[in-house]
C-alpha cells in the first residue's frame, strides 16, 4: 500500500513526521497546530509533539472531517 501524505484511513490521517516516522493521528485528537519555517507542529494529548513538513493550511485540510 502506498501512503500518500494526508490520506484517510478510517478515522485516523496518515502523514510523515520529519524523523520519516509514520504517523496515524486521528483528526479530533490534535489539540493545536502552529505553522514554523519547516512546516506544521501538532500538538497532541499528554503534550506529544508532531511536526511535518507541509504547511499549516495543508494540514488542517486533512484534518477537517468536514471535507471527507
Amino acid at each position: 500500500m502506498e501512503i500518500e501524505e494526508g490520506q484517510r484511513f478510517g478515522r485516523f490521517v496518515l502523514l510523515r513526521d520529519l524523523d520519516g516516522n509514520l504517523q496515524a493521528l486521528s483528526a479530533t485528537a490534535v489539540v493545536a497546530a502552529c505553522e514554523t519555517d519547516t512546516g506544521t507542529v501538532l500538538l497532541l494529548p499528554g503534550g506529544r509533539v508532531v511536526q511535518v513538513q507541509q504547511p499549516l493550511l495543508e494540514v488542517l485540510s486533512w484534518l477537517d472531517t468536514r471535507c471527507r
